[in-house]
């Protein structure tokens, strides 16, 4: 299962790299143009995609600190409808204060946070033992406590959502 879960995050992580990739042949101007008042730009997608993964990885401490959490009923039918909202593409609220992006960072910068993201949970991954993969040790603002294989699934259907979002973006440029 762990070796199932790194290839998760591999294909994960080569499809965030290609985006980024991909942002790199937009100029500056592309990726911060909003296509209306309410409207993230480019920039402000990816800087929200960055912090809502560090948001739920717990500002990236070392993993050894990462205490199971306890997942009520209550956790897992908030965990279904995050997904359920997420597959559906239906439009929500950003969940936490902490995940709305200012616009000010460089993509340069948005890359390097990523690049943390992705490297910390890599490495979490390699700490885990089988019977660690129970362990809800992350957290949601709506969905709450996730284990890795929860949270690795969440963050490929925010990915996605987001990606739809960027397409559509990058046909109007």
């Amino acid at each position: 299962m762990i070796s199932e879960l790194q290839d998760r995050l591999e294909i994960y992580d080569q499809n965030r790299l290609a985006l980024l990739d991909d942002f790199e042949r937009l100029s500056d101007e592309q990726l911060r143009r909003k296509p209306g008042p309410n409207n993230w730009s480019l920039l402000e997608i990816v800087q929200h995609m960055v912090l809502s993964e560090r948001e739920v990885l717990q500002d990236l401490p070392e993993p050894k600190e990462l205490t199971a959490l306890k997942r009520g009923f209550r956790a897992r039918l908030s965990y279904a409808v995050v997904l359920a909202v997420l597959r559906w593409n239906i439009p929500a609220p950003v969940p936490s204060d902490g995940m709305v992006p200012d616009g000010n960072t460089s993509l340069s910068e948005l890359r390097h946070q990523w690049e943390e993201n992705l490297s910390w949970l890599k490495n979490y991954l390699d700490t885990l033992r089988p019977e660690d993969l129970q362990r809800a040790v992350f957290r949601h603002p709506i969905a709450g406590p996730m284990t890795v294989a929860q949270t690795i699934h969440m963050a490929k259907l925010h990915f996605d959502v987001h990606f739809r979002q960027i397409s559509k973006l990058k046909s109007n440029l």
